[in-house]
Order: C-alpha cells, then structure tokens, then sequence
C-alpha cells in the first residue's frame, strides 16, 4: 500500500511531483476533497482512464496554478479583465470550475467542441489549497502548462451509477492504493481542512461556463447555485442554470460525516 504523503512539506511535495513528472498518477488534496491528475499528454490521459475504468479516450479537463491558469483559454473577443476578476472572486470561496474556449496550446484529447467553439475545462481547488504549489512545482518541472485532471473515484461505466469523488486519503489508497504507479499525497489533518469550506460540499467542483456569450452553471458540484448566482451579480452577470446543473453531483460522505457542510 502506498505511503500517504503530507501536502504541506516541502519535501514531500517535491517527492509527488518528480513521481508525476516521471508518469504516476497523482492522488491529491484538492480544496475539500480529492482530485487524479498526470501529465496533459495523450498516453498519460488515457492511462488514468484505464485505471477509473473509463472510455479509454474520454475527454479530460485540465488544471494549472493560478499564474498559469489563463493561458488555458484563448481570450480573443471576450472581456478578459471582468471574467478574470469573476474567476478570482470563484477560486477566493474554495475549488471551481470553468470552461471557455480553448488556447491553442491545449490538445484536442482535453477540448470538447460546443456550438463550433473549441473549448477547454478548466478546474481549481481555490486559492487557500497547498495543491497550487504542488501543481507549480510539476509544471516547473516539467516545463508544461498544465495537467490532466479528473475526479478520484472509479468510473460510473463500472458500477453503473453516478460515482462521487473521495474525499479522504485513505478511502483513496483502499482502492487504488496497490497500483504501482500512483502517488497519494494529502491534508494532514482533513477533516480540519473540510472546514475552510462553509460554501462547498466534499465533492467534485461546480462548472461555470462562459464561451457562449453569457455566464452558465453547466455542472451543480460543491458550490451551492445561490452562491454562484451571488458571485456572478456581483460582476453584472446572471447566471443561467443549464439542465445538466439540475441534479447536483453526488457525495462520498466523509467517514467523520459531520454533516456541517452547505446544503
């Protein structure tokens, strides 16, 4: 079984992220719960697809630290200083997502292409995660721009119903913990770190899309829609709620199950 490693030393982030620069999957702490990522290229995607049991060429969304964030979107024709204000605003409440339209940078196997508009699936933990400076050392590393990144669960083509993301390290190495190429690397103290995050539940990030023209929830995840509907006005936005936000992804109830998070 794998050693779980300690988001917040210095040494053990720099032992994930040589692993993940040499082709481990990595298992991390992301925001309030976890998060899979590897390295953005075709063969690492659809490794970490085989291992969750997906399609082997399911699309991917991507992840980046915040001073890389932006490059993952081309910017032409929107109003760049107003939505990246709105995704800082996003990424102060806790983890996120967006999507918008896609850098040329970003390879077709993590784009999806929505009313002829290439795009790109941004996701973040927020601002107050050490996950950014394990993501910066990769990219530093590595000399990317991104990673791969997916939710921390198996595939929902394996069980047959929708599949909730951990939220516990350790829930993570009873079912994966024997895979020879993986890295676990977590909060210390998790349920301590569940609660910097009033807003959100332990579960996959809400998706706010923007590549249309207007400001859209596209996935109800951790993020309550009132409070993406509040962040939203606060940019003069009105937040469309797409039909695929109108069931809210499904939880892993952490093992404290405190049961103190948004509703």
């Amino acid at each position: 079984m794998h050693t779980i490693l300690n988001l917040a030393s210095h040494a053990d982030r720099r032992l994930a992220a040589m692993a993940t620069t040499n082709g481990a999957a990595l298992f991390y702490g992301f925001g309030n719960f976890c998060a899979l990522a590897a390295m953005p290229d075709l063969p690492s995607m659809r490794r970490i697809n085989a291992l969750k049991g997906r399609p082997l060429d399911q699309v991917g969304s991507v992840t980046a630290d915040p001073s890389r964030a932006p490059a993952v979107f081309d910017w032409d024709g929107l109003d760049r200083d107003r939505i990246e204000a709105l995704m800082a605003d996003f990424t102060l409440l806790g983890p996120i997502g967006f999507r918008g339209p896609a850098a040329p940078a970003v390879p077709d196997h993590l784009t999806v292409r929505d009313r002829g508009i290439r795009t790109a699936q941004l996701i973040m933990p927020g601002d107050g995660c050490l996950a950014n400076d394990l993501v910066a050392e990769i990219l530093d590393r590595s000399g990317e721009r991104f990673l791969f990144i997916t939710s921390a669960n198996s595939s929902s083509t394996i069980s047959g119903r929708p599949e909730a993301a951990h939220c516990e390290m350790r829930a993570i190495r009873d079912e994966f913990g024997e895979h020879p190429a993986a890295v676990l690397i977590g909060h210390a103290d998790e349920r301590a770190n569940r609660r910097l995050y009033p807003h959100h539940l332990p579960c996959s990030t809400s998706i706010v899309a923007f590549h249309t023209g207007r400001l859209t929830l596209e996935r109800h995840g951790s993020l309550r829609i009132d409070d993406a509907r509040e962040v939203a006005a606060r940019h003069g936005y009105e937040l469309a709620v797409a039909p695929s936000a109108r069931t809210r992804v499904p939880v892993r109830w952490p093992a404290d199950d405190l049961r103190t998070y948004a509703a």
